[in-house]
């Protein structure tokens, strides 16, 4: 990208919107809102990609968990294993007496990547499942 050349664009939004980016923008320590622009541009692109490939993907699934809900451990790991995706690595760690926090960092089909976040998602006892897709390899 650096021998592009920069286009210009003028952006129409309500005020209470144009607000909270700036709010945003500030928090987050951008120097300009083009940064944050370009950012938010490139993580829809990523989206797309992830979407539109037809070669592996690679993602990282955040979860939160509660691991004194009944069987949840053992079809967390069963539907790893049952997936056409690979498992590259994942970290477990405890959070307090009743949650854990996993990451688990995926690879394969976008498609298949998709149902075994979907179907970890559904699960009794997941508070929180994230995906944070990392890009097309």
């Amino acid at each position: 990208m650096a021998n592009d050349e920069i286009q210009r664009f003028t952006v129409s939004l309500p005020q209470s919107l144009f607000e909270e980016i700036e709010t945003d923008i500030a928090s987050r320590g951008y120097q300009s809102r083009s940064e944050y622009i370009r950012d938010l541009f490139r993580d829809r692109i990523v989206d797309k990609q992830w979407n539109d490939s037809v070669d592996d993907v690679v993602g990282v699934l955040t979860l939160i968990f509660d691991h004194h809900q009944r069987g949840l451990s053992e079809r967390l790991i069963e539907i790893q294993h049952n997936h056409l995706v690979h498992i590259l690595c994942s970290t477990h760690v405890h959070i307090d007496h009743h949650r854990c926090l996993e990451t688990i960092i995926l690879k394969g089909q976008a498609k298949e990547v998709n149902h075994l976040v979907n179907q970890i998602s559904a699960l009794k006892g997941v508070n929180l499942a994230r995906l944070s897709r990392a890009g097309v390899v």
